[in-house]
């Protein structure tokens, strides 16, 4: 089975009906939930996920009752997080070499440590790596 790391860029996707482009980061969800893929992330994924979604909230993006609806339906997914703890050597490479956030390197890091592609909607995050990680894919 095909492995693959997303980032919150492509989750969010999944739950806010105003993002462009979702039709890519859905075929993930639906290849996931029938078991031909399977996806992992750094352990930060639900924390940036929750919180994605409550700014969404604020600026008008997302009805409260779609927030908690959305949030429950990601916790149901149960994607396999990986702690933070067997990788942040490489999160710092990243962090260094990029000038990235940690948030940003720890996905990085952690697709680089499964040595499988990440997936993410984030241009800014892409276009800083592409030209180095052939493995970093946009949604």
């Amino acid at each position: 089975m095909k492995r693959i790391v997303i980032d919150a860029s492509v989750v969010l996707k999944w739950y806010l009906d105003d993002e462009d482009n979702c039709r890519p980061a859905l075929s993930l969800l639906e290849r996931y939930v029938s078991q031909e893929l399977d996806i992992i992330a750094p352990s930060l994924l639900g924390y940036e996920v929750i919180n994605g979604l409550a700014i969404a909230k604020k600026r008008g993006r997302i009805r409260a009752d779609k927030l908690q609806m959305a949030v429950q339906g990601f916790m149901d997914l149960e994607i396999s997080q990986k702690h933070i703890s067997s990788f942040y050597p490489k999160v710092i490479h990243f962090y260094n070499i990029y000038n990235l956030s940690a948030y940003d390197a720890s996905y990085l890091a952690l697709a680089d440590e499964e040595s499988i592609p990440l997936i993410t909607a984030d241009e800014r995050l892409y276009n800083t790596v592409k030209k180095d990680l052939q493995w970093i894919k946009r949604v």
